[in-house]
């Protein structure tokens, strides 16, 4: 394996992987529906732990989305050599859309946790002789970590595929292609000397 994969897979999923458990922990310090009040005709939701480390989950979320990405722009990887592109490089961009699309559902399943997690005031919801708070329900917060870990595998896996060289992988025999085995058996062969014949 190329040791720009190692180093790339090593630092995204240590974002990737702080980013969920900040995910995970902000779950557990949602709002309740108990700490929500009702106060002159409006609901008071209260400032929620959730609330920033929702936001630093997304952040580091980002952080691991964009070191991928810019590591594949800057190798080169995702520039054409020519013709069209082969299987894996279709294989690679499909990776790497699936990666961004699970990257941007969690980062709006964040968004949705920190909104309801924040210090405001929403207006009440009179449902006949009642009056209720909305709140939110739903585990927002772990199913953000979940799509993050899933984008940033994802991506790592992309650019792994686009960074194989052609030589190493085996033919369909299993054999494995010689390199520079033309020129070798060229060199040895060398061309024999001019003779030269007398007529009399």
């Amino acid at each position: 394996m190329d040791a720009s994969v190692v180093v790339l897979s090593v630092v995204v999923l240590l974002f990737a992987v702080a980013s969920a458990v900040l995910g995970f922990v902000a779950e557990s310090k949602t709002l309740t529906p108990d700490e929500i009040e009702y106060s002159g005709g409006v609901c008071v939701y209260p400032a929620k732990p959730a609330y920033m480390l929702g936001i630093c989950a997304a952040a580091l979320l980002a952080a691991a989305q964009i070191i991928v990405s810019v590591a594949g722009v800057c190798c080169g990887c995702f520039k054409p050599r020519g013709g069209a592109p082969g299987p894996k490089r279709k294989k690679a961009a499909s990776s790497i859309v699936l990666s961004w699309v699970a990257a941007a559902a969690a980062a709006a399943s964040y968004a949705q946790g920190v909104s309801w997690n924040a210090a405001t005031t929403r207006g009440a919801v009179v449902d006949g002789l009642f009056i209720k708070c909305e709140y939110l329900r739903g585990a927002v917060f772990r199913r953000a970590a979940l799509l993050g870990l899933a984008a940033a595998v994802l991506g790592i896996c992309a650019y792994a595929i686009l960074r194989e060289r052609p030589g190493d992988e085996p033919k369909p025999d299993g054999q494995q292609p010689a390199v520079g085995g033309a020129q070798n058996a060229q060199q040895q062969v060398a061309p024999l000397p001019p003779q030269v014949v007398s007529t009399v």
